[in-house]
């Protein structure tokens, strides 16, 4: 016992009078492992320019589309709009120096599905060379005002004829309108043409919209009894159909006697309706090309998707349908020229990717796949598409831990 407990001895505390800093500056138990900005400094970013020159673009562009836009917008609205009905005689048509009646031409509509387009006629009064004043009364005979019957919209069931017409349109009182007689009926008519296009093989609205519809107004005025030529002219034009440019010239080839009226109307879709509507069908087969890819890439390739993803080609479906009903003028159903090369096979390839999409929840979770498509896999798999040296390529994989691992 004596020599176990002799044995034993106690680890003595060794002192030197060494002085260091810890000993001269002691550290606080509090901020002994507050790391500092010499030991712990910020990480470099080589890119960190890169970064902020794109900020910088990013809102310049920003900032450029939101103000442009709009602008822009609004100036196409603007100056391609459809302009007003227009008539200016050609100059080389022989003038008629007698009688003559002065009209407006009002456009109210134009109707490619019924082939219909409706003027209103108000007559203006006579020109300085008529005869008709209130001192001589005897010179206001009637005038008969004719109109090529052929080329009127008429639901009544007459034999039709190629003999010139006998019986006017209208019949105006000259005496009544000289003397302003308020008890007279308005001076007034309205005609509706047939959109009568032979030749034009684009007078269809299976061309929507790049259908053209064509018309012709033929008019000739006769003093009543005596059948003597009445000049008419036609010195005030108006009147929009909404959706449609309209032109309108001196009947091409036809020698038109002095007085007479011959117009060829050519009926057009607008140039914004038209410009409305290949955009649509671009943006239409764009997002039909991706949705498929959405669906090669998930369901054909097995690349995991979300589910919000995925169900996005059933209501595109829906969409479509309204896209098109949106189109200013074009004919009620499915039968244009923009359905057959845009809206039914695009809707048959949604149709097929929605099945397909829908179908891949039935049998297996597309969101819980093993991979996913990046850039990293693209650059791993073509390496030359990758210009940025440097790039680290790794896969993404659902429920990698390895990094929690390693730490």
């Amino acid at each position: 016992m004596g020599d176990n407990t002799s044995s034993f001895r106690m680890p003595q505390p060794q002192y030197t009078s060494e002085i260091t800093e810890e000993t001269k500056h002691p550290i606080p138990p509090n901020t002994a492992q507050i790391p500092t900005l010499a030991s712990n400094p910020p990480p470099k970013y080589p890119d960190i320019e890169h970064h902020r020159k794109v900020l910088r673009y990013w809102i310049i562009c920003t900032f450029s589309f939101l103000v442009i836009s709009p602008l822009l917008s609004v100036l196409l609205g603007v100056n391609l709009r459809t302009r007003d009905f227009a008539y200016t005689p050609d100059p080389a048509n022989p003038t008629f120096t007698g009688r003559s009646l002065e009209l407006e031409a009002v456009l109210v509509s134009a109707d490619p599905m019924n082939f219909v387009m409706t003027f209103d006629w108000t007559i203006l009064g006579e020109n300085v060379n008529s005869p008709c004043t209130t001192t001589a009364l005897d010179k206001c005979t009637d005038i008969n005002i004719f109109f090529d019957n052929n080329l009127l919209a008429q639901t009544d069931s007459s034999t039709r004829t190629s003999d010139p017409p006998d019986t006017p349109l209208f019949k105006h009182n000259a005496k009544s309108a000289i003397l302003m007689d308020i008890t007279a009926n308005t001076p007034t008519f309205r005609t509706n043409l047939q959109l009568f296009s032979p030749g034009n093989r684009e007078s269809s609205l299976i061309f929507y919209p790049f259908d053209v519809y064509t018309a012709e107004i033929f008019i000739f005025a006769q003093e009543a009894g005596t059948n003597n030529t009445v000049g008419i002219q036609i010195n005030s034009t108006r009147g929009i159909a909404v959706g449609f440019k309209i032109s309108a010239v001196d009947f091409p080839g036809v020698p038109i006697p002095a007085g007479d009226i011959d117009i060829f109307v050519t009926l057009q879709r607008g140039t914004l309706i038209r410009a409305f509507c290949i955009i649509c069908t671009i943006a239409v087969w764009l997002i039909t090309l991706v949705l498929l890819l959405l669906m090669f890439t998930s369901v054909v390739f097995g690349f995991r998707q979300k589910s919000e993803i995925l169900i996005v080609p059933v209501a595109t479906v829906f969409a479509f349908t309204q896209l098109r009903g949106s189109m200013p003028g074009a004919p009620a159903g499915f039968g244009d020229i923009l359905d057959f090369v845009g809206l039914l096979p695009c809707l048959a390839f949604l149709s097929i990717s929605a099945s397909l999409t829908l179908g891949a929840f039935i049998l297996t979770d597309p969101t819980k796949k093993p991979y996913a498509l990046d850039w990293d896999m693209l650059f791993e798999a073509f390496p030359i598409l990758n210009t940025k040296r440097g790039r680290v390529i790794h896969d993404k994989r659902v429920g990698d831990d390895s990094g929690q691992k390693d730490a």
